[in-house]
């Protein structure tokens, strides 16, 4: 009986193990996409390649939720380098989910929009998939636990799972905005 309960903490443990050094792996080897085609800003590419960059640096370390935050800063930088790509932004502006300043009843400036309107105008205007604006928000969601107090009123303790995953959504929700499709 003893050396039952021995093997599957050993089992237990060596899965863990074995799924960490996979995580990491895979992480590695998923190099930034070409931002080319988003963003013509060599600037703004490396901004773009830098954070991709960070997002698997956080991944390697074992740094769930620092990888998360990066995730949310990387997506909202790709929204950002879309939205910038209009020639003409009046689509963002007379979007309905582009978001209000209360006082003169007009769409913010784009300074001021948060990951939150980007992803509904971003969906909106066919930037990305209804599936991916729902997985998106979740992210979002995900990302808001760098604030301690939600995190602890939530109970939420992000592993190293967790951020694997939604780094597979960071990675698709790329694609999707990388693609080019809907309003230009």
């Amino acid at each position: 009986m003893r050396r039952q309960s021995i093997r599957r903490r050993m089992r237990s443990s060596l899965l863990a193990t074995m799924r960490s050094y996979l995580h990491r792996q895979h992480a590695l080897e998923t190099a930034a996409p070409a931002f080319g085609p988003l963003a013509a800003d060599p600037q703004m590419q490396a901004i773009l390649t830098r954070r991709w960059e960070e997002c698997t640096r956080c991944l390697l370390a074992s740094a769930p939720l620092a990888a998360t935050v990066m995730m949310g800063g990387l997506l909202e930088a790709l929204f950002v380098s879309r939205a910038n790509k209009l020639a003409d932004k009046s689509a963002l502006f007379r979007s309905p989910a582009a978001p209000i300043d209360s006082k003169t009843k007009k769409a913010l400036d784009l300074r001021q929009w948060t990951l939150a309107p980007y992803i509904d105008v971003g969906h909106d205007l066919g930037w990305i998939s209804r599936s991916a604006k729902d997985v998106a928000a979740i992210l979002r969601d995900y990302r808001n636990y760098v604030h301690p107090e939600k995190e602890r009123a939530h109970g939420v303790n992000l592993s190293g799972d967790d951020a694997a995953m939604l780094w597979e959504i960071t990675k698709s929700l790329s694609k999707e905005l990388l693609g080019m499709k809907g309003a230009t």
